[in-house]
């Protein structure tokens, strides 16, 4: 009996490679090669899989929103501050997998300066954080859109500084988290912490 090939699992091996690379490398050091030699694959793989390697680039940066996506959706029956809060942390670098993982983005939005491709996607899926936010913060505090935009933009540019200096070892990752909920005190101050809303 042929064995059933899972594609969609061969391509996820395929794009972990690649962050791995990424990560290692920056996206300087992306290849076809490099990237076969982490997935443990040939190049001929990678190639049916995702045709170039500017292709394999771009679905991995695709990959990666979708992955934040789908852990923001674990959170779905939590109360909108602490939904807000993990919008704001998860890229928090926590441990060592975290950092490389955080790195990698970085990589992405280095690249998105001279990659078209790669800056519609960061740009697409940044309003898309920045509008659930503004969304969560209504609902969470009963401001009205406009005020709630200006307190989303301020905690996501609050949360990307606090971020690079996790990133780079000068603040640590509890103490960046803190200032997060502190400044979420002040957004959704109806809200108290670690309040959970009746089920």
């Amino acid at each position: 009996m042929p064995r059933i090939v899972d594609h969609a699992e061969r391509r996820a091996q395929i794009v972990m490679a690649l962050w791995m690379v990424i990560a290692e490398r920056g996206i300087e050091g992306v290849s076809l090669r490099t990237v076969a030699a982490a997935a443990d694959v040939s190049m001929g793989r990678i190639q049916h899989y995702f045709g170039t390697k500017e292709a394999l680039v771009l679905a991995g940066c695709t990959a990666l929103i979708d992955s934040a996506y789908e852990g923001y959706l674990g959170t779905t029956d939590d109360p909108p501050r602490e939904r807000l809060l993990h919008v704001v942390s998860q890229q928090i670098p926590r441990d060592d997998g975290q950092r490389a993982a955080v790195s990698v983005w970085y990589a992405y939005v280095a690249r998105s300066i001279n990659d078209d491709a790669v800056r519609q996607v960061l740009a697409e899926a940044r309003r898309g954080a920045e509008e659930e936010c503004a969304r969560l913060v209504r609902e969470a505090s009963g401001v009205d859109g406009a005020v709630a935009l200006q307190r989303a933009r301020r905690l996501l540019a609050l949360a990307d500084g606090l971020t690079l200096r996790a990133l780079v070892g000068d603040l640590g990752a509890t103490e960046a988290v803190a200032m997060l909920e502190t400044e979420l005190d002040t957004i959704c101050p109806t809200t108290r912490r670690g309040s959970h809303v009746a089920r």
